[in-house]
């Protein structure tokens, strides 16, 4: 308990300070007979898993806007699961498939949608490989150790300046420290275009 509210304490001092620290394993994964119990050493424990996901709802919510997070472990279990104001089924559906992307692949959900995007597989395939081709979903890495994986869903994404995936990405860095560049957004040529002023 000591160790979960030294950990929340030192999240909310690093938010406010508008600092990173890298956090290290110890500092994210569960220990003593918690580990003992699920016999794993590298269980993303709760303190880490809700400071990600309530740092998420939380910037979304001082935007005015909903969202849908959820937290797997490596192995797929739900560590936290959060649903803002707002979400429906769907929102909260494809925050779950956008981290089991991430499961499956250890990439950025976007990597699939990007493949997509740019012709290198049908979406058809993706999905019949079990996956999500769409931004939002981020593996969870600290010390090289793969730990799960954040997938956020529910907001309209402005690319480049606000989105799904931005929100979990700004989480990540919150309360483990600088994460790798985010995925370049891909022109979508499937979009319709309304620059004609049509309906």
């Amino acid at each position: 308990m000591k160790i979960q509210i030294g950990l929340m304490a030192a999240v909310a001092a690093t938010v406010w300070a508008g600092t990173s620290v890298a956090a290290s394993l110890s500092d994210v994964v569960q220990k003593g007979t918690a580990a003992e119990k699920v016999m794993e050493k590298n269980q993303i424990n709760w303190a880490t898993a809700k400071a990600i996901g309530e740092h998420c709802i939380n910037e979304a919510a001082a935007k005015g806007m909903g969202v849908s997070i959820v937290i797997l472990d490596q192995f797929g279990t739900i560590s936290f699961y959060g649903r803002g104001d707002g979400q429906g089924k769907v929102n909260t559906e494809s925050a779950l498939w956008k981290a089991k992307t991430v499961l499956n692949t250890r990439a950025p959900s976007k990597a699939q949608m990007n493949a997509v995007r740019t012709g290198a597989v049908s979406e058809s395939r993706v999905i019949w490989q079990g996956n999500f081709a769409n931004a939002g979903g981020l593996p969870i890495v600290v010390d090289g150790q793969f730990l799960g994986a954040v997938g956020v869903g529910g907001m309209n994404a402005q690319p480049g300046v606000w989105s799904d995936e931005i929100c979990g990405y700004n989480a990540l860095n919150a309360v483990l420290g600088p994460q790798p560049k985010l995925l370049p957004d891909l022109p979508n040529p499937y979009a319709i275009s309304n620059a004609g002023g049509g309906a």
